[in-house]
């Protein structure tokens, strides 16, 4: 634990992030039905991710979409699975989160090639959304079930954005992150750094507010209307003020 974020291990603000964390990592999984068409892993930089997606796309059988071109989330992926391949991050230059995602499960052979679809040039949520679908659509591809997967402190916003992008469309959406998050825990310490984390935590809740400077329709318009609690707000509050200028975006 660095001196920078020590406070971040006090009781008080330990649960105030717990609980932000909780409301992120939105999962809606129990709300699928049996059959899902289509596995949809948008990239980011935990690894725990991967895993999850293989495991879920062989239990259902169904294809795999992995969705990422070159973004925020490149380089902590690029480092993550430099790490876990034992190569130098040089050797993974230049590829999309999509293709280093996919270097990944085919050198573990978790889920067959001819099972993949990449989608390669997507940089935020938002084209994550759009370009999944055109790709989809090029393929002639017309799934009605679809579980997303994404960084668990990414993943409501992601949901938001694919209902917003798809809102014509039939299909449905279900969240399912790898885990949820808790400060202290093995997954959270190595999925991110301290100051990552933080960033994620402070960054995450007006971008999903719907106020001017959010991301809804009485702001920016990149989603629907998420309904913040109370509660988060007050937390989020509370957490901003103690970590007041120590984190960037």
């Amino acid at each position: 634990m660095s001196e920078r974020f020590a406070e971040l291990y006090t009781p008080e603000v330990r649960a105030r992030a717990d609980r932000i964390a909780e409301f992120l990592a939105l999962t809606s999984v129990d709300d699928a039905p049996n059959r899902i068409d289509l596995i949809c892993l948008a990239g980011n930089g935990v690894l725990a991710c991967v895993d999850h997606a293989a495991s879920l796309a062989r239990h259902h059988g169904c294809l795999l979409l992995i969705t990422g071109g070159v973004g925020h989330s490149t380089p902590p992926l690029t480092a993550a699975l430099a790490a876990r391949l034992d190569c130098a991050p040089s050797a993974l230059a230049g590829l999309s989160e999509a293709e280093l995602v996919s270097r990944l499960i085919t050198a573990d052979a978790l889920v067959p090639r001819d099972q993949i679809i990449l989608e390669t040039r997507s940089t935020n949520t938002g084209e994550n959304a759009a370009f999944t679908r055109d790709t989809l659509e090029e393929l002639g591809l017309t799934p009605h079930h679809i579980e997303l997967i994404q960084d668990p402190l990414l993943q409501r916003r992601t949901e938001a954005t694919f209902r917003h992008v798809w809102q014509d469309k039939q299909t449905r959406f279900f969240s399912s992150p790898p885990f949820v998050p808790r400060l202290g825990e093995a997954l959270t310490t190595a999925s991110w750094t301290e100051e990552r984390y933080l960033s994620l935590l402070l960054g995450e809740i007006p971008r999903l507010h719907d106020t001017p400077d959010g991301y809804g329709p009485n702001g920016k318009g990149f989603i629907g209307h998420v309904e913040v609690p109370q509660d988060i707000l007050v937390q989020h509050q509370a957490l901003a003020e103690v970590f007041s200028g120590q984190t960037g975006r």
